[in-house]
């Protein structure tokens, strides 16, 4: 039985189990996408029902950190290497997504005896059971836009504001700030002068949000809130509201943690947010992005419970070395 901790969510390092890599590619004949289905050999080359067609999936490994069990199950079942997107990493099965040009050559392994690119609908009447068309849904419409990041200045200031005070966003950020109170709260973060370290998220070159990360040692009632753990701690809102609900969370936090904040703490190994208690949005785009919820700890403003989820970098991208973006 796997162990649960708070919200029914798996404790860290027993899953998930292996990961399912949802591929895309333009179709320009239909102006659309077409994903790659994979048929497993071992069923004989008739066989169309449960696990004949999948995407590329496989178990992970033991001790297997669960960025590098993807890669290496698109490498072996397909032959290929792409950026992996994170969809959901909070169950039994990992599930990413990844983009190629419509000229990528597949090479399938000895698994497998063909394979084929559908639509959409095609490729959701290959899938069965009901388990993998469950993941292929989650994954084959999240969008991937470019994601990036730059410090905050304080021309951004009054782009912050209103991103805290969105309707979607102010119930999570109580503190009425105006232009003069931000100046005083992140001018020093912007000067250099404050542990906290600012960006303004960009998707697609707009500036859509910001990110913030800071050793929680720095801070030492939250550290110790926290149970005193060598962690980052990170915060964070998406301020445009027509880019919430789309699945850009987990890739945002992913992309943060990969080009900012790790090269910024090579050797720190966990990683903290603490969202609200109620903020059930944010704690489910941590838990895609392999956060565990670990326990309950007072809000130190609000005075409202925030639920503390922990990343553990080892777990999900190996090693420092080898946890930069590929």
């Amino acid at each position: 039985m796997i162990r649960t901790t708070w919200d029914g969510l798996p404790v860290a390092g027993e899953q998930p189990h292996g990961a399912m890599v949802v591929l895309r590619r333009p179709d320009p004949d239909r102006d659309g996408t077409e994903y790659l289905m994979l048929h497993r050999a071992h069923h004989g080359p008739d066989y169309e029902g449960d696990w004949a067609w999948t995407p590329p999936s496989g178990a992970r490994l033991p001790g297997e950190p669960v960025l590098a069990g993807a890669q290496r199950e698109l490498a072996e079942e397909a032959g290929l290497s792409a950026p992996l997107i994170p969809v959901d990493l909070s169950g039994g099965w990992a599930v990413f997504a990844a983009d190629v040009s419509a000229g990528t050559r597949v090479t399938i392994d000895a698994e497998h005896d063909r394979y084929t690119w559908l639509t959409r609908p095609d490729a959701e009447r290959r899938c069965r059971p009901e388990a993998v068309l469950a993941n292929f849904r989650r994954a084959a419409p999240v969008p991937a836009p470019a994601i990036s990041f730059r410090p905050l200045t304080r021309t951004d200031l009054p782009y912050l504001v209103a991103w805290l005070h969105a309707p979607h966003a102010v119930r999570w950020f109580p503190e009425d700030l105006d232009l003069a109170a931000a100046e005083r709260k992140y001018g020093p973060r912007i000067d250099g002068t404050s542990p906290v370290r600012v960006h303004v998220l960009l998707v697609d070159g707009r500036a859509s949000g910001f990110v913030q990360h800071y050793h929680l040692r720095d801070y030492p009632s939250d550290h110790a809130a926290c149970g005193s753990v060598d962690a980052i701690g990170i915060d964070y809102a998406i301020g445009t509201v027509t880019l919430t609900g789309r699945g850009l969370g987990p890739q945002m936090i992913w992309r943060y943690l990969r080009h900012v904040v790790f090269p910024h703490w090579p050797g720190v190994p966990l990683v903290a947010a603490r969202p609200e208690v109620a903020n059930r949005r944010s704690i489910r785009a941590l838990a895609k992005a392999g956060f565990v919820p670990s326990r309950q700890i007072p809000g130190p403003a609000s005075g409202r419970p925030e639920l503390l989820c922990l990343l553990d970098r080892q777990r999900i991208f190996g090693p420092p070395a080898i946890a930069g973006d590929g």
